[in-house]
């Protein structure tokens, strides 16, 4: 995986992301969550997700994953948390990656490669844009919105193999049930 700059991308899924979401910066600051329209964005939502963060502990939880995210990885981590999922797999940068955008409230570019089934090399473009949700100073109080999601793109190109997956396959495949409802935890 490396970071990059946005103009070291070739993916014009993440550059038309990143374009939104400075477009929707509020004074400078975070874009909302209700800013995003996913009627806009509909032949983007395959390639979406959707995140909450918690801060302490720092932590990752998926609320939306797209179609063809959960097609590449193979297997849905909708309500999952991204730590368990990575289970210490070293190597793995996307806890690092989230924090960085948290910490800096800016977006994450980057590529990233994965082994395909058949042990093909594929390389792939992401993003990682903060967003603040009903966040405090929305209303125009001047405090400074803190970020509570994260929303996310990942750009496989024409070609979108199954992958070899670092993420531990959390689900119970004898008894696949809906995940259930989340516990809340302290907001970022």
């Amino acid at each position: 995986m490396a970071l990059l700059a946005i103009g070291e991308l070739d993916s014009p899924k993440v550059h038309d992301l990143n374009r939104w979401w400075h477009g929707q910066r509020r004074a400078g600051d975070l874009p909302d969550r209700d800013d995003f329209d996913p009627a806009q964005w509909k032949a983007y939502l395959p390639f979406l997700l959707i995140s909450d963060c918690s801060r302490d502990p720092f932590r990752i939880r998926y609320r939306l994953v797209g179609t063809a995210v959960v097609y590449v990885v193979g297997f849905d981590f909708t309500w999952r948390h991204l730590d368990a999922m990575l289970g210490g797999i070293p190597g793995e940068d996307w806890m690092a990656n989230y924090r960085r955008a948290f910490d800096h409230r800016q977006p994450v570019y980057g590529t990233a490669m994965v082994s395909t089934l058949g042990g093909d090399p594929f390389r792939y473009d992401f993003g990682i844009f903060p967003l603040s949700h009903f966040a405090a100073g929305k209303d125009g109080s001047g405090q400074v919105p803190e970020v509570r999601q994260f929303l996310a793109i990942e750009d496989y190109g024409a070609f979108q193999p199954r992958v070899q997956s670092t993420l531990l396959d959390l689900t119970i495949r004898s008894h696949r049930r809906a995940a259930p409802a989340p516990a809340r935890e302290s907001a970022c």
